[in-house]
């Protein structure tokens, strides 16, 4: 495993820093649905708003599975707040028949989940999460743009969002890649779509994996959760030098954790110019489904284990 770059520890031990600035409610992102319009971008409706979307067979088949999987989720501990939550959805770049779904309770952001449609008309959950700090936080882009300088401190959240001279995308490449791209005064930058820090990027990210087939999630049956304390993996560093354990399947993610329960997934992204570890929170198996990978990011991440452990390593 190499070592970090100054850039990249720097970067990523910042992050707590974001959380000082005073949180705002998440009412701004029904103001960015119409102030960021693009005709090449996809839209689809949320439960508060209807818009056709030609690249969808049923607009209110996806409305309806959102609605059951907020429902579901919120019977799930540490998922409450999920129970008389409102949503809105993004498109995630263009061409990848995605969205992210921000859940908000009384104004403030409680959640996200990351949506794909798969070939045959149905739908992927690719990864969910709870906390104020959701991916793709309007919220969490401005206290960095703000921080970062690159938009003026006396700025308003709400005439940020209204600033059609700011371009956003969002690109959700594959779990734990994904970034705003921002496009601001002829340039562009790149922030990290979950913690909101500054990335050295200077063209989109590419995939380093693809399902090419996504296969459509199952949560009708209840999930088998382990959850565990988390813990700042800077308190122990064998990531840095060490050997990773042999994890590649949930038996073997069982089994580490029973012997340890402070694991640490590290994963390199933008070609080895970033090296992220996060804390194993556990697992969410459900039955007859997926099982998903539970980190710390800036709060929990559900991410699906299988494509997790390609894309990383857990060390003790």
């Amino acid at each position: 495993m190499k070592l970090w770059t100054t850039w990249t520890a720097a970067c990523f031990i910042s992050v707590g820093s974001l959380l000082f600035i005073p949180l705002q409610t998440s009412a701004g992102d029904s103001v960015e649905r119409t102030s960021y319009t693009q005709t090449a971008r996809e839209t689809i409706a949320s439960n508060t708003m209807t818009k056709p979307s030609p690249e969808l067979r049923s607009e209110s088949t996806l409305t309806a599975t959102i609605n059951t999987w907020r429902t579901t989720l919120a019977r799930e501990a540490g998922f409450e707040s999920w129970q008389t939550a409102v949503w809105n959805s993004y498109p995630l770049g263009p061409g990848t028949h995605g969205w992210v779904i921000i859940l908000t309770d009384h104004g403030q952001d409680v959640g996200y989940m990351i949506v794909h449609a798969t070939d045959k008309g149905s739908f992927r959950l690719t990864e969910y999460g709870t906390g104020n700090n959701p991916l793709f936080s309007l919220t969490t882009l401005y206290r960095s743009l703000v921080q970062q300088e690159l938009i003026p401190t006396p700025t308003s959240y709400s005439d940020f969002v209204q600033n059609e001279t700011i371009i956003l995308d969002r690109l959700y490449m594959d779990q734990l890649t994904a970034v705003w791209k921002i496009s601001l005064q002829d340039q562009t930058y790149y922030l990290d779509a979950k913690s909101g820090e500054l990335l050295p990027l200077k063209e989109d990210p590419a995939p380093r994996i693809k399902e090419d087939q996504p296969i459509a999630t199952n949560l009708s049956s209840k999930a088998q959760t382990a959850l565990f304390p988390a813990f700042d993996p800077y308190d122990r560093l064998p990531w840095v030098q060490g050997k990773p354990l042999q994890v590649a399947k949930l038996s073997e993610l069982q089994k580490a954790l029973n012997a340890q329960t402070k694991l640490t997934y590290v994963t390199e992204l933008y070609d080895g110019q970033v090296t992220l570890p996060l804390a194993v929170l556990g697992y969410q198996q459900w039955v007859d489904g997926d099982t998903y990978l539970t980190l710390d990011h800036v709060g929990p991440r559900y991410v699906l284990l299988e494509n997790a452990l390609k894309l990383g390593h857990i060390f003790p």
